[in-house]
């Protein structure tokens, strides 16, 4: 529940500061293979190339002068891994950020 309200907490955040017209968030579930696979889009624009690889590095925010403490994201990725032995992976489509919750079956 913790990494959820994180990841839409942030794109709610997104959406302020980029001042996002019409703004929404997608969260869909299904199964892959042997996996199951939580989806969480948005139509925020997207992490920049130059961030998208260190989203999930401890203390790494784009929001420092803000509120940020770079703790949220890495946190979540500890906490699927560790505590659900899954993977928490972002990436990009055409509106904005994709986070997946993956989870093995």
């Amino acid at each position: 529940m913790q990494v959820i309200l994180n990841i839409l907490k942030n794109a709610q955040d997104n959406f302020k500061d980029k001042q996002i017209k019409n703004p929404y968030i997608k969260i869909r579930t299904y199964k892959q293979d042997k996996t199951r696979i939580l989806e969480i889009s948005d139509n925020g624009g997207g992490i920049s190339p130059e961030n998208i690889d260190k989203i999930f590095d401890p203390y790494f925010s784009t929001t420092m002068k803000k509120s940020g403490t770079g703790l949220g994201l890495y946190m979540s990725k500890i906490i699927i891994e560790e505590h659900c032995g899954g993977r928490l992976e972002v990436s990009n489509n055409s509106d904005g950020a994709v986070f997946k919750v993956i989870l093995s079956h």
